[in-house]
């Protein structure tokens, strides 16, 4: 079945219909689900992707994004985040004796941080300002 894309605009305005209605959700799933409905009032064939509603999301200024992550024991380190693709810069602690230590990166776009232990984000809880 094929499927069209709404604009950024479309997509944006679907995410304000339904957080003015519900004013917080739990879960990137259900939001999805919820704005697919609400684009589906404009053209049944509007589809968007998890990752574009949460981006979008996080670009608003109307909507706050909390990020639940849980550490994984891996100390590798990565260089965008996982939440947006933006660049993670090195955060950084000056020692007693003038030196410099990485204690963890964090995002430049939006809320995301980790530690020495790698944090996966797992859940992502949408609410209205």
């Amino acid at each position: 079945m094929p499927y069209k894309i709404p604009t950024d605009e479309e997509v944006l305005r679907s995410i304000k219909n339904v957080m003015n209605n519900l004013g917080v959700v739990n879960s990137q799933t259900k939001l999805k689900e919820l704005v697919e409905r609400d684009l589906h009032e404009t053209d049944k064939k509007y589809h968007v992707s998890p990752h574009r509603l949460r981006v979008l999301a996080l670009s608003s200024d109307d909507i706050r994004v909390e990020i639940h992550c849980r550490e994984t024991e891996t100390k590798k380190s990565v260089n965008k985040c996982p939440v947006c693709n933006h660049k993670l810069k090195l955060v950084k602690n000056k020692t007693i004796f003038d030196g410099v230590v990485i204690i963890g990166q964090e995002c430049t776009h939006c809320p995301y941080w980790t530690g020495l232990k790698r944090r996966v984000p797992i859940r992502y809880v949408f609410t209205a300002k």
